[in-house]
């Protein structure tokens, strides 16, 4: 997709500004292409063809992917009416599908083979706090972490070829009952 409201102009760079469309697609494979020995991905967006893109350069990306998935693991998400727990685990969700590709494409289709406790997931629900007034919303919500944690492992195990202990339950989610208004939230 080109330009596709100012056809009569001619823009040399590809961006357009006052809401004209653009094909970021495009752009970003002319960047790749004409890269010389590295990519570094500034603005945290990647996904699946993305990762393929880059598995074509250089061999520093998987250290990239390394550092990336180090990054996802440091954020921190608070939802001061987190409710049920939507917000949280459809985040957590996204985050840990983003993690299974870097660790898809760090693993390039072949088995982990490691000591036996080798966990590569660094994405955990640890990470995401929530406040909540109604009590049995809270016990909603930390169960909904749960469960998609323990169907993002599923899918990581797919990947890995071996199994990973969930159980007995070892991350702790933080959602708290109480009001927001009045709690502290450090």
């Amino acid at each position: 997709m080109r330009n596709t409201t100012c056809s009569n102009k001619n823009f040399s760079n590809e961006i357009f500004f006052e809401g004209q469309i653009f094909d970021a697609y495009y752009l970003l494979l002319k960047i790749f292409d004409s890269s010389k020995k590295s990519i570094i991905i500034i603005d945290n967006f990647v996904d699946k063809e993305l990762l393929k893109l880059l598995s074509k350069t250089d061999k520093k990306i998987t250290e990239m992917c390394r550092a990336f998935q180090d990054k996802l693991a440091s954020l921190k998400f608070l939802d001061p009416a987190c409710g049920s727990g939507n917000f949280l685990t459809e985040t957590y969700i996204r985050l840990r599908q983003l993690e299974n590709e870097l660790i898809k494409f760090q693993a390039k289709g072949n088995a982990f083979i490691s000591y036996e406790d080798f966990n590569p997931v660094k994405v955990s629900i640890n990470q995401f706090y929530g406040i909540e007034i109604n009590d049995f919303a809270v016990a909603v919500a930390n169960t909904a972490l749960w469960i998609a944690e323990s169907q993002m492992l599923q899918d990581t195990e797919a990947i890995i070829h071996r199994k990973i202990d969930f159980l007995p339950l070892k991350t702790i989610s933080h959602i708290k009952l109480g009001n927001a208004l009045r709690l502290n939230w450090k």
